[in-house]
C-alpha cells in the first residue's frame, strides 16, 4: 500500500505542477409488441393492442418476443444525453408456467431491415423463421432471471419485471434510432433446455388488464461530472479525499470499497493510475460542466 500510496504522490506532483447525474425519467410505452414463433409465424390474432408476449416454449415452438418504442422528437434536450435505461415488463398472475426455478429473458437489438415486419401487427405472416432468428441473436442489452416470485398477488395488476438497459450497446443503438423516431427490442429466453413447457409472460395477449404495454424508461440529464465525487458540482480536494480512499483499496470487489466504486473512473474494476490521470483532469478543471 506504501509504495502505491508513493506512486499517487508523484502523479499528483506531475499532475498538480462515477458517476451519473440524477435528471428527469421519461416513460414511453410499446406502441407494438408481439411474439414470434421458430416456425417462422407472428401471432396476428393477439398481437394487436394489447399484445402478447409469450416468450419460451411448448412442446411444439419456441417463441420469442418483441417491442417497439416511438421515440419522441426532440426527446434529448440540447446540452443533455441519455444516463440510464431500463425497460419493463408486464408479467400477470400465472404468467410463469416454466418447469424450472428460475428463467432468464435476455434482450437483443433488431435489425433495422425487420422494423417494417414487425410493427405490421394486423398481418398474418408466415416463413421469416429470420426474424424468428433475429430477435433472440446479436447484441445483448440485458437480462433478467425470472422466476414465479415475479408474479403479482392473484388477480391484481401485474407484476413489473425491470430489466437494466446498462450495456453500452443499447445506448449507442438509442442514440442512433433518435432520427429516425424508433427502437426495437427482441426478447428470448436463453436458458431453454429440453421440451418441457418453460413459459414466461403467459396470459398477456388477451386484454390489458392481463398484461398491458412493456415500458422503456430513459434518465435524461446533464452528463456526468467525471471526478465530482461527493456531488457538490466541484472537483476539489474533498475528491481528492474520497478518491485516495478508494485508490489504497484498489479492488472495486473488495467489501470495504463504496457501493458502486465511483472511484472507478474509467470503469475496469480497479481504482488506479488510469483513474487519477482521468481525474486530475477534471481536478484541474474543477467546475462541472
Amino acid at each position: 500500500m506504501q509504495n502505491r500510496r508513493l506512486a499517487l504522490g508523484i502523479l499528483v506532483a506531475a499532475a498538480f505542477s462515477s458517476l451519473s447525474a440524477s435528471g428527469a425519467v421519461v416513460s414511453i410505452d410499446a406502441s407494438v409488441q408481439g411474439l414470434w414463433t421458430s416456425f417462422g409465424q407472428n401471432n396476428k390474432a393477439y398481437n394487436a393492442a394489447p399484445g402478447n408476449i409469450l416468450c419460451g416454449r411448448n412442446n411444439v415452438s419456441i417463441f420469442r418476443n418483441y417491442f417497439v418504442f416511438n421515440l419522441p422528437a426532440n426527446l434529448v434536450p440540447a446540452g443533455q444525453q441519455i444516463l440510464a435505461a431500463e425497460m419493463v415488463g408486464k408479467l400477470p398472475w400465472r404468467g410463469y408456467l416454466s418447469s424450472d426455478a428460475t428463467e432468464t429473458w435476455t434482450l437483443f437489438d433488431v435489425n433495422p431491415a425487420n422494423y417494417a415486419v414487425l410493427v405490421n401487427e394486423g398481418a398474418s405472416i408466415e416463413n421469416r423463421v429470420d426474424v424468428f432468428n433475429d430477435l433472440g441473436t446479436g447484441k445483448d442489452y440485458g437480462t433478467r432471471v425470472m422466476s414465479v416470485a415475479d408474479e403479482p398477488a392473484p388477480n391484481t395488476v401485474p407484476g413489473q419485471v425491470v430489466v437494466p438497459l446498462t450495456k453500452p450497446a443499447f445506448l449507442t443503438d438509442l442514440a442512433s434510432r433518435l432520427s429516425a423516431g424508433s427502437i426495437a427490442i427482441g426478447g428470448s429466453i436463453t436458458t431453454l433446455t429440453g421440451t418441457t413447457l418453460q413459459i414466461v409472460f403467459g396470459f398477456t395477449g388477451y386484454d390489458s388488464s392481463n398484461g398491458g404495454r412493456a415500458t422503456l424508461k430513459l434518465t435524461i440529464g446533464a452528463p456526468p461530472c467525471v471526478g465530482d465525487l461527493n456531488k457538490d458540482a466541484v472537483v476539489d480536494d474533498l475528491d481528492f479525499q474520497i478518491f485516495v480512499v478508494a485508490y489504497d483499496i484498489l479492488d472495486c470487489a473488495e467489501p470495504s470499497m463504496p457501493s458502486g466504486c465511483p472511484s472507478d473512473l474509467n470503469r475496469d474494476g480497479v481504482v488506479d493510475d488510469l483513474d487519477f490521470q482521468v481525474f486530475v483532469v477534471a481536478y484541474n478543471a474543477l467546475l462541472c460542466p
